[in-house]
């Protein structure tokens, strides 16, 4: 099958190429960014089912032209990418800025879409679009979905550009997932393990007794590749996340790891009002090293109910929190010395401090 994957250097396509390559898929790949040496060389050791990438488009989703060319062809579209403050290539962009670049990826791969006859379209939104959890489990339907942030606002009117390209007649089916954890990941989880790895102290956002659902990559690959085949999912919705009876506090979380990893690290909560106060402030200015939608979530438990993703593709999370966090600090423990996040000022007191 010739697949398409847009955003297929992230974390999520290091994790969904060598699936589409084990299922013997031609792929067509769409970033700004190459694949990484050594992730060009897992994927070749990882072809067995006689997958290929066919051709590499280094390009930008806001060019609609390059897109509907690279598109020609496919037969199903992944649409990964998505600008995020977290991520390093996009942290000198304003909220509008990340706001705009996203809405117009979905528009311009929706559209390339339809003039090229692709068969499906999965689309990659997030649980970013629910904002403050109102309830124990956050259903696809019926939850609020007021986002915090320039993220959470894209991905949501994306849904709805989406949902109009159903009614036109394309099929598109759109998933859901809570934060994603695997190779190659960035954002405030990496602040995490580089504390670890340094047997630094740990500071959780808040008291640490609130419950957060997490997903491992492998886990969100698996989903879509099974939205691309699954029948009468045209416009349906899905949450993907671990199974929400195993998730632990926060706090017990953290202390797993740092066993698992042998660290000394010590765990020292900041209160949440604090917290949100002090990056509030510091975010005007630039400077918080996490956005809103971390420290206004500080204190809430999220964990998103995944029955749909069950039900309706057949889907299993594979791993737990704990068990997703470790892998992924293996991951970062091997790489941190091309990934270590750079403290910036406040950082640096905090640390100096304790």
């Amino acid at each position: 099958m010739e697949a398409f994957v847009t955003g297929s250097s992230g974390v999520l396509g290091q994790s969904l190429l060598p699936l589409l390559a084990e299922c013997g898929d031609r792929m067509h790949l769409f970033d700004m960014v190459p694949l990484a040496d050594d992730v060009r060389s897992d994927l070749r050791a990882s072809a067995r089912g006689g997958g290929s990438v066919a051709a590499e488009h280094l390009a930008d989703m806001r060019d609609p032209a390059a897109l509907a060319k690279a598109m020609a062809g496919a037969e199903v579209v992944y649409h990964l990418a998505a600008g995020q403050r977290m991520k390093p290539q996009f942290s000198g962009l304003s909220e509008e800025e990340i706001y705009t670049m996203n809405l117009a990826g979905v528009q311009n791969v929706l559209a390339a879409a339809r003039t090229t006859g692709v068969r499906k379209v999965v689309f990659i939104s997030s649980s970013g679009v629910y904002g403050l959890p109102q309830t124990p489990l956050v259903d696809e339907d019926t939850h609020p979905k007021v986002p915090l942030g320039a993220y959470g606002r894209s991905k949501l009117e994306a849904e709805g550009l989406c949902l109009r390209a159903v009614e036109k007649g394309l099929d598109v089916t759109m998933l859901r997932p809570m934060s994603l954890f695997g190779d190659g990941m960035t954002g405030v989880f990496v602040l995490l393990f580089d504390w670890v790895r340094r047997g630094r102290r740990v500071f959780l956002l808040g008291s640490g007794q609130n419950r957060v659902q997490m997903v491992a990559a492998d886990d969100v690959a698996r989903a879509a590749v099974l939205a691309a085949s699954a029948k009468d999912t045209a416009g349906l919705i899905v949450n993907i996340g671990s199974d929400p009876a195993t998730v632990p506090t926060v706090r017990a979380q953290v202390e797993a790891l740092i066993r698992y990893a042998g660290s000394g690290s010590q765990v020292t909560a900041i209160p949440a009002g604090l917290l949100r106060n002090a990056a509030r402030v510091l975010n005007v200015f630039g400077l918080s090293p996490i956005v809103p939608e971390h420290y206004k979530l500080a204190d809430r438990n999220f964990v998103l109910d995944i029955t749909r993703a069950r039900t309706r593709l057949g889907w299993e999370p594979a791993g737990d929190n704990v068990q997703i966090t470790c892998e992924a600090f293996d991951w970062y423990r091997e790489n941190w010395q091309k990934v270590a996040p750079k403290p910036n000022l406040p950082l640096r007191v905090l640390e100096a401090i304790t």
